[in-house]
């Protein structure tokens, strides 16, 4: 992603079935986002086509983070399919196992997400990506509440 794509991601962060999961302001990703060291900007396309804004973040960044259990070197991310007519198609889960699993190849040791409770679609698709539930319990962390699902690299 490059300062390039804010305008399509501002217009993703305004549509309704983000905005249903995403409770930050759709303008909260200032251009120094795509810039900032901590945190990786991802657009995924499918066919050429633009579909879905990705972040990740070396979760021990922040002190105190509720995936902070996990090993030094993890990462969290999140992710929104922008485009409505792909909802529910099996984008989201191909998308995350093939992102997660270059992070894996490049070393990354687990990974956190954190879909809202409610967010069954969302808990499903990761689950297919291969992440589980942590204690299935929902977590109040400083972005919401939220359901932990990790997912650990492969033991060599």
């Amino acid at each position: 992603m490059t300062a390039a794509d804010l305008p399509l991601v501002a217009v993703w962060r305004a549509r309704p079935h983000v905005l249903q999961w995403w409770n930050t302001p759709p303008d909260d990703l200032a251009a120094e986002t795509v810039d900032d060291a901590t945190i990786s900007v991802w657009i995924a396309e499918w066919d050429g086509r633009p579909i879905a804004y990705i972040q990740d973040y070396r979760v021990h960044d922040w002190p105190g983070h509720h995936f902070s259990f996990l090993p030094v070197g993890s990462r969290g991310m999140d992710i929104l399919i922008g485009e409505p007519d792909l909802i529910g198609a099996g984008h989201g889960t191909q998308i995350v196992g093939r992102h997660v699993g270059t992070l894996f190849a490049r070393g990354v040791p687990a990974m956190g997400i954190d879909p809202h409770p409610d967010n069954a679609a969302a808990r499903r698709a990761y689950a297919k990506a291969g992440f589980v539930e942590v204690d299935g319990r929902p977590a109040d962390t400083e972005w919401g509440v939220s359901i932990l699902m990790t997912r650990h690299a492969a033991r060599r």
